[in-house]
């Protein structure tokens, strides 16, 4: 199970471009994103390991969004926790 306190601080992605994770089979990426004129947003993306985001194909990845705060965060720790992956 993906925990709230393993994802670092929300000052963490104020500054860097993402973090990644594992939990069993279930890779994870969570990084902030910023578009001109909108609130800043949280995007988590989910797949199957055991490769890295990089060498996994668009179509097995799922990825979902929630405002940069604490609780959009935990938001999408639930989502992770709550969504399976082929």
């Amino acid at each position: 199970m993906i925990e709230r306190k393993r994802l670092l601080s929300i000052g963490y992605y104020k500054k860097a471009p993402s973090f990644t994770g594992s939990d069993g089979n279930k890779c994870y990426k969570i990084q902030k994103l910023s578009e001109e004129g909108a609130d800043d947003k949280f995007q988590a993306t989910i797949w199957p390991g055991p490769f890295s985001s990089e060498n996994t194909p668009d179509e097995k990845k799922l990825s979902n969004t929630a405002p940069f705060t604490e609780d959009g965060l935990q938001e999408l720790v639930d989502w992770m926790n709550s969504t399976p992956i082929e």
